[in-house]
């Protein structure tokens, strides 16, 4: 076993959990972490953070908004822009969001920072959505 923490600037998400596993929404892709993980410090893109207690079956989702990782021989550290639970996710806003991103998207007079921005806006409502469809 290993311990999680999770913290984002506004709060603590998870603190000192033992978990068997942690799959996170990498920077270059997912990645699966289990006891023993070779130590690693990385960046983490916008995507559902899914993790697994000590004697469970289960995944625990948490949406998370870039960050950083840190794999460390006790366990994993996360520090995240944010981080959302499945329970404090609303899903119409969440479609609202992703809808309106969208149709902001095509615009075809959308300049190169608005585009950045809609496509974060649009990659959040998608991670939102998706975890509460798993």
């Amino acid at each position: 076993m290993f311990t999680l923490n999770l913290v984002t600037p506004e709060k603590k998400m998870v603190t000192d959990q033992e978990v068997e596993e942690v799959i996170a929404p990498g920077s270059e892709g997912q990645m699966d972490i289990f006891p023993g993980h070779a130590p690693l410090v990385g960046t983490m893109m916008t995507g559902v953070l899914k993790y697994r207690l000590k004697d469970s079956s289960t995944y625990t989702p948490v949406v998370v908004s870039w960050g950083y990782i840190a794999v460390h021989p006790d366990g994993v550290s996360i520090l995240a822009e944010t981080a959302e639970s499945v329970e404090e996710i609303d899903r119409k806003r969440a479609e609202e969001a992703a809808e309106k991103a969208r149709k902001n998207l095509v615009d075809p007079y959308i300049d190169g920072d608005q585009i950045e921005k809609f496509q974060r806006k649009l990659n959040r409502a998608n991670a939102r959505l998706d975890a509460l469809n798993n």
